[in-house]
């Protein structure tokens, strides 16, 4: 028997062909739910030559059913997704344990798209009408060998979902529409698939079954590798101050705001940029130093902390700012804090800063030293 789905390239899209009788848990308008009829499950690039989403439907299964009809695929025994990510790219991860074997199959990238859940919300819907969100998804298509019930099914689609927001929140790929680390984006979707030929029926797909654990395996890898082959997203590519800090809006531009909002104080100790390209040249020159970037992202995690409620804001900046002074280094054996005197450090003028003043307060004055 045929343990694994089979799948092909076609016009830019992914076409996945179920060996025998499947029951599919879709998350797609087009045949969502739970059915046992279909044959096949559609991964469809919907971007144009202008990398724009063009829909070809007044709704958006009926843009899917002209996808699958012009993939030669009958829309009445398919479900599909739609994406902008490039379906070629495709991350195939299989495990096996004994007689049981799961597959995932994943296409993903959410620089433009990530969120949390619980963000502010990008459109609503009105009679089955809604403006289109921006580039990013990522859909994922598992398919099982063996049987599950309904509530197994269900309870699959669910660990799905966790390993996903697992799998991105490990990369700290931050929320495009919050300050929260994202778990997946606005647009994902997501197809299990169950073979009802297998040789058994499975009634569990907790976290604690041997199918939960390779369902989370699964899916983890092949998101982290489908992000990773869509945007390059990657311990490499996160190891960057201004990528740890823009979830909070901290970037050069906002420094040298801050910079002229405080400039008569920060002039008094001789912090000065004559210009904004002048501060955003030295913040990109210490983008990737390492001590800096370990720093901040201890510092960004305190800020986490705090808005998650989970420590207090008073304890926060104290504990953030000696982080920063005894943590920050400025030379062989010297640290920020023994670069400017203490009055620097405890003034009047910061007393009222929050983490985040604090943070862009201290690292202004990080940027000045030479070193």
């Amino acid at each position: 028997m045929n343990d694994i789905f089979t799948y092909s390239q076609k016009n830019g899209s992914t076409i996945f062909t179920f060996p025998g009788r499947t029951k599919v848990l879709s998350t797609s308008p087009l045949n969502g739910g739970i059915t046992t009829h279909l044959t096949h499950a559609l991964n469809i690039n919907c971007m144009n030559g202008d990398y724009e989403c063009e829909m070809l439907g007044d709704t958006y299964e009926k843009d899917l059913m002209v996808h699958a009809q012009r993939l030669e695929i009958n829309p009445q025994t398919a479900t599909a997704l739609s994406t902008a990510a490039w379906t070629e790219l495709c991350a195939v991860e299989t495990l096996r344990h004994q007689e049981l074997s799961v597959t995932a199959a994943v296409t993903g990238g959410i620089d433009s798209n990530g969120m949390c859940p619980g963000d502010p919300s990008s459109y609503c819907e009105h009679n089955g009408f809604y403006e289109m969100l921006p580039p990013g998804t990522i859909n994922i298509f598992v398919y099982i060998n063996q049987n599950l019930t309904d509530a197994a099914i269900g309870r699959a689609l669910m660990l799905c979902s966790e390993a996903k927001a697992a799998a991105v929140s490990h990369l700290l790929l931050g929320s495009c529409y919050s300050e929260e680390i994202a778990t997946g984006s606005g647009t994902d979707g997501t197809v299990i698939a169950a073979c009802m030929d297998g040789e058994a029926t499975l009634t569990d797909a907790s976290g604690h079954s041997k199918l939960g654990e390779l369902i989370g395996r699964t899916v983890s890898t092949a998101v982290t590798q489908a992000l990773l082959k869509q945007t390059a997203a990657s311990g490499a590519r996160q190891f960057q101050v201004l990528i740890r800090t823009a979830r909070y809006g901290i970037t050069p531009g906002i420094m040298w705001d801050f910079y002229k909002e405080h400039q008569s104080f920060f002039n008094t100790w001789n912090v000065c940029f004559e210009k904004a390209s002048a501060l955003e040249d030295v913040f990109l020159s210490r983008n990737r130093n390492s001590n800096l970037v370990l720093c901040v992202s201890l510092y960004l995690h305190l800020m986490d902390q705090l808005r998650w409620g989970l420590i207090m804001e008073p304890e926060g900046i104290r504990e953030g700012k000696r982080l920063l002074l005894y943590g920050l280094y400025c030379g062989p054996d010297t640290f920020l804090a023994s670069c400017y005197p203490a009055g620097v450090w405890d003034n009047e003028e910061i007393k009222g800063f929050s983490l985040r003043e604090l943070l862009m307060y201290i690292l202004l004055f990080y940027f000045s030293v030479q070193s």
